[in-house]
């Protein structure tokens, strides 16, 4: 597996581990019986089971392969958020008295674009 499509998949998976751990520490939902912690628990030691598998020598493309829908749900997450978060900047810059000028999100727009070529060639040209 290419090194840029690990470090987007593990990215990815490491976004979706901590909106996971999130839904943990959130106040508004009352886990008054424990199984749902520990099944959010057990996905998050899942995907970080899956992000360590990722850098495997061999077992990369297998941990694609066994995981393909994890990964791509997790994928189309990553980049559906970077698009949120880079909104919702440019949002705050043009709310501020006085209102500040935007910038350009080049880091962020290259990541963006990096992720929907390996959702093209790792899930939609699959099926996912």
């Amino acid at each position: 597996m290419a090194e840029q499509v690990k470090m987007i998949f593990k990215r990815a998976l490491s976004h979706y581990a901590q909106v996971l751990e999130k839904l943990q520490e959130d106040k508004e939902l009352d886990f008054s019986n424990d199984i749902f912690l520990q099944d959010i628990q057990n996905n998050v030691n899942k995907i970080n089971g899956i992000i360590d598998g990722v850098d495997a020598p061999d077992d990369g493309q297998s941990i694609l392969d066994k995981n393909r829908e994890l990964l791509c749900c997790a994928l189309q997450n990553y980049i559906d958020d970077l698009g949120k978060m880079k909104d919702l900047i440019k949002s705050k810059l043009q709310n501020s008295v006085p209102a500040l000028p935007s910038f350009t999100f080049t880091t962020v727009d290259e990541e963006i674009a990096l992720a929907k070529r390996i959702q093209t060639s790792s899930c939609i040209e699959h099926g996912f």
